[in-house]
């Protein structure tokens, strides 16, 4: 920082003689130390919140918070003891007064730590809103080719759950695995309780999802979400921490779906899509192979490679006619299988659409037909594992609702999990 000292009675005649403005010496500002800091509103019953710190002036804070929101990313808050305070977030100045929850913490110089607001504010619902504050101390990152996560459970209740739980509050076991392998074994987190947190788990990178069932049990999953896998710094972007990111630390938050009716958000639900329900498709609309199923949701048919060079013409579509819309590390929820293996959670293990040529020719590639005047039929399809060997294909009407892999978690019909990293590769 720099600063000039000059009179005021002498600056025309300085103006006339070209003299300058004594300099002071220069300085580096001090930066103050700082710890980092995610905050997380998993309260389920009510509006946007404010997380503000009140005793001094500070970037740190979660502003237009509704329930499911986060501060994906560390952010920085001055060390000492700060007085933090959560308020309503609205334009009505008397209800923006209202102070949903308050506290103090004192933070150290470069450790981490959690503010997790939890419960539900409504009156006569327990537990009552309150916070969860995490102290982490200094996060050492996981070594080179892994990746680091732990489990937070912040659901009171499953309420919700699809399929159906009996026992909303439930403890959970949670699966961590890569999305080609099946939940089985001991899970990696066994017997979590509401406000509960697990150890790091240190992993190799890769595709991975988290798949809950209540302690005790390999199935039926009560929900399954896919951890971010991150992606790699490029000329426009920064690094971004995901599973796939070598040092990367994240912590999946269970959380409950929103009450009913409350001031929370609503709905979300993805919409149910449809598997190919053409009657000469019916052998390849749901069917097994092992224990890998490929699901179709339509096909279409186009004339190629016309003489004249004419253009190519839609000649035939089954079913949707379009893409499944999936791509590998997504969940899918499948329902409406005569057969129940085939349906509830799974993770989509990868795109398997395919191409067939007619007439046939020694020049066809996986992706193109080379005779003239061919007709190309591709069949749009994913793929995920079960287990158990249920009749193939599948009857019934089966559908699909897809969750792509994020860190946010928007079907507020339902419990979910939402990811925040708590440290940077």
């Amino acid at each position: 920082m720099s600063s000039f000292r000059c009179s005021a009675a002498s600056l025309s005649l300085l103006a006339l003689l070209g003299v300058a403005c004594k300099r002071d010496a220069t300085f580096t500002e001090p930066i103050p130390p700082y710890a980092a800091i995610n905050f997380v509103n998993a309260i389920p019953d009510t509006n946007k919140l404010a997380f503000r710190v009140v005793d001094r002036v500070s970037n740190a804070g979660l502003y237009e918070a509704p329930f499911r929101t986060s501060s994906t990313f560390p952010v920085g808050i001055e060390a000492g003891t700060r007085h933090i305070r959560v308020f309503f977030d609205t334009s009505d100045v008397v209800l923006a007064q209202t102070v949903m929850f308050d506290t103090t913490v004192t933070f150290a110089a470069n450790e981490h730590y959690g503010f997790l607001l939890t419960g539900f504010s409504r009156a006569g619902e327990t537990p009552t809103i309150h916070g969860a504050i995490r102290t982490d101390g200094i996060l050492a990152p996981p070594g080179a080719g892994k990746f680091a996560l732990r489990i937070v459970n912040l659901a009171p209740t499953l309420a919700g759950a699809v399929p159906v739980i009996a026992d909303t509050t439930v403890n959970v076991d949670a699966f961590v695995r890569l999305i080609g392998d099946l939940p089985g074994g001991t899970a990696e987190v066994v017997n979590l309780a509401y406000g509960g947190a697990s150890p790091y788990m240190v992993l190799d990178t890769g595709r991975y999802r988290v798949t809950l069932t209540a302690t005790g049990t390999v199935a039926p999953a009560i929900l399954e979400a896919a951890v971010p896998p991150g992606s790699a710094a490029t000329s426009s972007q920064d690094v971004i921490a995901g599973s796939s990111i070598s040092g990367s630390m994240l912590t999946a938050v269970i959380g409950p779906r929103s009450v009913v009716g409350s001031k929370a958000p609503q709905g979300g639900r993805p919409a149910a899509r449809s598997t190919d329900t053409t009657v000469a498709e019916a052998a390849r609309r749901v069917f097994r192979s092992n224990d890998t199923v490929t699901v179709q949701s339509g096909s279409v048919s186009l004339l190629m490679n016309r003489s004249g060079a004419a253009a190519d013409s839609v000649v035939g579509r089954t079913g949707t006619g379009a893409s499944t819309g999936a791509n590998a590390g997504d969940v899918v929820f499948v329902s409406g299988a005569t057969q129940p293996e085939y349906n509830d959670w799974h993770v989509v293990i990868g795109v398997a659409d395919s191409l067939s040529c007619n007439p046939v020719d020694a020049g066809d590639k996986s992706t193109k037909c080379a005779a003239a005047n061919v007709v190309a039929t591709t069949r749009f399809r994913f793929k995920y594992r079960i287990t158990g060997t249920p009749a193939s294909p599948a009857t019934g009407t089966p559908v699909y609702r897809l969750y792509p892999s994020s860190y946010t978690a928007s079907d507020f019909t339902i419990p979910y999990i939402l990811y925040v990293v708590d440290k940077r590769p």
